[in-house]
């Protein structure tokens, strides 16, 4: 037998090594379909995060991932242009209405990272932005691991010289860049900076960074699949962290702030006569109906959150906020049991997707409260899960105001005796009979229970950015004219016309 040539000994060798490259992919597509499959019986879902340079072969990774993946059943947000409606809310809006429910999966082509990562490489960061922004995403990505997603966070790391030769491959695609991507694009020592400066501030317990060479493409996508593949088969529903010293027991011990020393102060007898209601009720409207226009002009929203005791009068009290506003500045949005589709996501999906775009008015009738008041009561959400909400929901209520919005909250508060009375007279009312049901007879029966969770929640929400306003209600009159005035001082305040 004849000794084979050097160059027949390195194609025999680059067949072999080609050979085990197709088995390691059948392989994967095969166990990646496996874990899809399984996903869908699981009660969370996957968030899969692609980060990187230009030119480190995010999009090629993406189509190989829809390759050895079921499509159907993955969603990639691309996240490349920002447009008018993203840029009429809240930053994170554009995020939220793209999460996936639990048993599927979204690829973000694009991030949460990619605005922060642009203006560090250009240079447009004011000192201590990165650390602000920081923190946020931190703060989101922990939100989400507490609510048992797995979110997989994947870098794309590629040496300058195979950036440059493939930018100069795919020219087409580098000058449909945005024009915050540019510096990103074009100056690799300082994206590189900046990359390194957000990785190492966001590389944390929440989320782990997997780093992927990108300079073989193929290799790239293997590395890519088979960490997502590890990710999955070692992802398991988490048991309920340990309680510790929560937020609701640090308030108990430390005393009550003066939202709740006035709920259980609140005087009971205020109450309006007829004539001087429907002087005050007409006066407070017409302010309203000129300020509502006025914060739709300089862009402005305002969002109202109603909550209150079963019969305190949110709904006549919202028909009285809406009855001077033109119908195109104001949307009611009724918060009642979620469906199907809201229990498959995290409970603040809904509420981001219900934003409306800057200058609208948004009256809540219940809300995102229901986490830490019906939902804690009834047993509805666990321990653990309550307890993290009221951080989860000032943070929330934080971004709003970040973005411009006002933000009033109103506790509706009757007396145990004004509740019966009312619920006595509904029943007894043909055309108010609707309103009242057995579950309305059952909450009140756990009175002491509700009552401790509106006193934890008002202690433990109300901002600077996003205060509570307690309402005395047994007199629904008083309770009208107060909710209007307060709303139009909101938005005087706000708008710099006091």
């Amino acid at each position: 037998m004849t000794d084979r040539s050097p160059r027949e000994q390195q194609d025999t060798q680059t067949s072999a090594a080609g050979a085990r490259m197709k088995a390691r992919e059948k392989a994967l597509k095969h166990a990646l379909l496996q874990a899809q499959r399984d996903l869908a019986t699981r009660d969370y879902p996957v968030i899969i995060v692609l980060g990187g340079l230009p030119g480190a072969g995010k999009s090629e990774l993406v189509h190989q991932l829809n390759e050895w993946l079921d499509p159907r059943f993955v969603t990639t947000s691309a996240q490349w242009k920002h447009s008018d409606e993203e840029e009429d809310r809240p930053y994170y809006w554009r995020f939220w209405r793209h999460m996936p429910p639990r048993g599927r999966m979204t690829i973000f082509l694009g991030s949460w990272y990619t605005q922060l990562l642009y203006d560090g490489a250009s240079g447009r960061l004011e000192p201590g932005h990165y650390d602000q922004q920081l923190k946020r995403i931190r703060q989101f990505e922990r939100m989400l691991r507490d609510e048992g997603v797995l979110l997989v966070k994947v870098w794309l790391q590629v040496e300058r010289a195979t950036q440059q030769r493939r930018l100069t491959e795919d020219s087409l695609r580098l000058r449909h860049l945005p024009a915050s991507a540019r510096a990103w694009a074009e100056d690799y020592a300082a994206a590189q900076r900046a990359a390194k400066t957000v990785l190492q501030g966001s590389d944390g317990p929440e989320a782990r960074w997997q780093t992927v060479d990108a300079d073989d493409p193929h290799e790239r996508n293997l590395i890519a699949g088979e960490t997502l593949l590890q990710m999955m088969n070692a992802h398991v529903a988490r048991s309920a962290p340990g309680i510790g010293e929560t937020a609701a027991a640090r308030s108990a011990d430390g005393g009550r702030a003066a939202p709740s020393q006035a709920l259980a102060t609140l005087p009971r007898n205020l109450q309006l006569g007829k004539q001087e209601y429907r002087a005050l009720l007409r006066e407070q409207q017409q302010r309203l109906q000129k300020l509502a226009w006025q914060a739709h002009d300089a862009g402005r929203s305002l969002i109202a959150v109603f909550e209150g005791w079963d019969a305190a009068g949110k709904g006549s009290a919202i028909r009285r906020v809406t009855a001077p506003v033109d119908p195109r500045l104001y949307r009611v949005i009724q918060s009642s049991a979620p469906s199907d589709e809201e229990r498959a996501h995290h409970y603040l999906w809904r509420y981001w997707r219900s934003l409306e775009r800057r200058g609208r008015i948004m009256l809540f009738d219940r809300s995102w409260y229901g986490r830490v008041l019906v939902e804690r009561v009834e047993g509805f959400a666990h321990l653990h899960a309550w307890q993290r909400a009221y951080a989860e929901i000032n943070d929330f209520e934080s971004q709003l105001a970040e973005h411009g919005s006002i933000v009033v909250k109103f506790w509706l508060h009757i007396s145990p005796e004004e509740q019966l009375k009312r619920f006595r007279e509904r029943e007894h009312t043909p055309h108010k009979q609707h309103k009242i049901t057995a579950d309305d007879w059952r909450n009140r029966a756990r009175w002491s229970d509700y009552e401790q969770a509106v006193l934890d929640m008002l202690q433990l929400t109300s901002t600077a950015t996003a205060p509570w306003t307690v309402v005395a209600a047994n007199d629904k009159r008083y309770a009208r004219v107060h909710i209007l005035q307060t709303l139009c001082d909101a938005l005087e305040t706000a708008l710099g016309t006091q």
